[in-house]
Order: C-alpha cells, then sequence, then structure tokens
C-alpha cells in the first residue's frame, strides 16, 4: 500500500512538475529488473550454476534420508529382540538422527536461500550502474522498476529491460 501510494505521489509530483515546466520534455521508461535478471546471459550463467548447487545439495539430503530411513526399518526388525535398555537407547539415537537431519534440511534450504540472493546481488549490482547510465545517455526523467503491485497499467513502449539486457550481455561478455 506505500509504495502504491509512494509511486502515486511520484507520478502526480512528475506530471505536475511536467505541466510547470512545459519547456522540458518528461521522458519516462521502466526495466522489469526480475525478467532482465533470469534472462540476461550473467542470469542464465548463475542460474545454472545455482541449479548444480541446489542438485548437490537435494541429492546429499536424500543419501542421509535413506540412511535414516534404513536405520529407522533395521531397528523396527530388531526391536522384539533387543533388550529394553538398547531398544531405547537405539531410538534416542534415532531421534537424534532424525533432529539432525531435519536440522541439516532447515540449513541447508538457509544456505541456498543465501546463495541466492548472493548471484542476484551481483547481478544487480552490475544492472543498476547500467540502468542509471542508460537514462543519463538517453535523456530520461525517470526509470521505474515495473511492479504489478505498483503500477496497474503502463505502455510496453516505455519498457527498456530489452535494452538493458543486451548492454549487461555485451558487458558480460567483456568480462570473460
Amino acid at each position: 500500500m506505500k509504495k502504491m501510494l509512494l509511486s502515486l505521489t511520484i507520478a502526480t509530483a512528475l506530471l505536475t512538475g511536467a505541466a510547470v515546466c512545459s519547456a522540458t520534455e518528461l521522458k519516462i521508461g521502466y526495466i522489469d529488473i526480475q525478467r532482465a535478471v533470469v534472462e540476461s546471459k550473467r542470469g542464465k550463467s548463475a542460474n545454472e550454476k545455482f541449479t548444480v548447487e541446489a542438485n548437490r545439495i537435494r541429492d546429499d539430503i536424500m543419501k542421509e534420508k535413506e540412511k535414516i530411513e534404513q536405520a529407522a526399518d533395521m531397528l523396527q526388525k530388531q526391536s522384539a529382540m533387543l533388550t529394553d535398555d538398547v531398544r531405547r537407547s537405539k531410538e534416542l539415537d534415532m531421534a537424534r538422527r532424525q533432529r539432525d537431519y531435519e536440522r541439516m534440511v532447515e540449513d541447508q534450504k538457509t544456505e541456498l536461500q543465501l546463495r541466492e540472493a548472493q548471484l542476484t546481488g551481483e547481478i544487480l549490482e552490475e544492472l543498476i550502474p547500467i540502468v542509471r547510465d542508460y537514462g543519463k545517455k538517453h535523456g530520461f526523467s525517470i526509470i521505474f522498476e515495473r511492479s504489478e503491485r505498483v503500477v496497474l497499467h503502463i505502455d510496453p513502449t516505455l519498457d527498456l529491460t530489452d535494452k538493458i539486457i543486451a548492454i549487461l550481455d555485451a558487458g558480460s561478455q567483456k568480462n570473460q
């Protein structure tokens, strides 16, 4: 709600300012940051790295889960032959292993979220200056980030995303 109010206030101020200063032309554009991150070469490369890492972690988690399930099956099969003390000890050990597994899953989930944020952040650090430079070079008064929650309608001809992706990709090729 605050974002929508802020956007409406900014748009009103810009339009009012444009009416007052009719000598200056108001040039507006927008960029879909999410699309730029996902569709750029850097974004695709980062996504591939992230997918490899996520698959490795998923495989590790599945292996650990299988070990726990096998141990639980063994305990269930042997429980009739075990003394009460040994059975209780093994049940406590299984409970500990299950807690450790759940902690590992949560830790890995957090690690993946942090890694994804890091990869996205690296691309954004490169993307934001490109958008600013593009805006200055082409005389834009303002370039918005596309957000469907804030802007209900926007003319697609104002979309600068493809141009920004092309510049980002060209910069990525120079760095490789």
